[in-house]
């Protein structure tokens, strides 16, 4: 019996999730399949419910449904309650069961690519969706001291800072619209991160121009400071051509990627995959231009 797996999402021309776990499915022998459904927001709800019926083993959530996918699941795993967001789903005896494997595999990977300390650092982050609120919850139980949520609506943002506030009182949280950029106190930020779609090959988002005029005119930002983008295609995004041409340490999205998909091939297969074998395939698309 040959198991389907596969990644969730609406648009899906970005996405590298299929060479990815594909990859890893060959070098390990096993029988299971990878594929792409590519759902409208007005059928997500008989989409997920066929997958069940049908008996797909598994499948990666990505934009735009990590929050809204939760009412059509049968359980959440504790960490991806707390967080409120779902990438990975499971399906266990019939049970769909949403999980979270984002912020680990983010943290993993920026650690991994530039050493970054989160104790008692300021996170300045843009964007307040499903990922967004993975990463945050990784950094701040990891010891960041205070983030700066940035995000095109002041609402969405302090929706989410109210939620974080909830199980890290003693951080300082605080909110600002895009428009707002300039009013941050600049100094003594450790780490800017992207978690939007901003930039992401094929997909036509509101740029992030403020932000990149930030980076360039503003003399009281560090060059220590670390310039991560979570977007994986194209590899080197606006954002981290820029911040890169600056003088600024930059992280790339290809870590995240694999890492939180490594570790949900390892819930889905009981199998933790070969990571290098993934970033390889990653690469290979990415320099085919895919």
């Amino acid at each position: 019996m040959t198991y389907i797996l596969g990644v969730l999402g609406h648009p899906l021309d970005h996405s590298l999730s299929v060479p990815m776990h594909m990859s890893a499915i060959f070098t390990l022998g096993i029988d299971y399949v990878y594929m792409s459904f590519d759902v409208l927001p007005e059928n997500l709800s008989h989409a997920v419910s066929e997958f069940k019926k049908q008996g797909i083993k598994g499948f990666n959530v990505t934009i735009p449904y990590k929050e809204t996918i939760i009412p059509y699941l049968d359980e959440l795993d504790e960490h991806a309650k707390r967080i409120g967001a779902v990438n990975t789903v499971n399906n266990e005896e019939d049970r769909l069961k949403g999980y979270n494997t984002d912020g680990r595999g983010y943290l993993r990977s920026l650690i991994e690519q530039t050493g970054f300390s989160p104790v008692n650092k300021h996170v300045l982050m843009i964007g307040a969706g499903g990922a967004a609120r993975a990463i945050a919850f990784s950094l701040l139980e990891s010891g960041v001291k205070r983030l700066t949520l940035i995000n095109r609506t002041i609402q969405r943002a302090q929706r989410l800072a109210d939620h974080l506030g909830l199980y890290f009182p003693e951080a300082i949280l605080e909110t600002l619209s895009m428009d707002h950029i300039n009013a941050i106190p600049h100094e003594g930020i450790h780490l800017i991160v992207n978690t939007t779609p901003a930039g992401m090959k094929h997909i036509k988002q509101t740029n992030i121009d403020g932000l990149v005029n930030f980076l360039l005119t503003d003399r009281s930002l560090s060059k220590d400071t670390i310039i991560s983008d979570i977007v994986y295609n194209p590899m080197e995004t606006p954002l981290l051509r820029e911040a890169k041409n600056a003088g600024f340490k930059t992280h790339d999205g290809i870590g995240m990627l694999v890492y939180q998909g490594a570790e949900s091939f390892k819930i889905w297969t009981g199998i933790y995959p070969p990571v290098d074998i993934m970033r390889q395939s990653v690469i290979r698309a990415l320099l085919q231009g895919h």
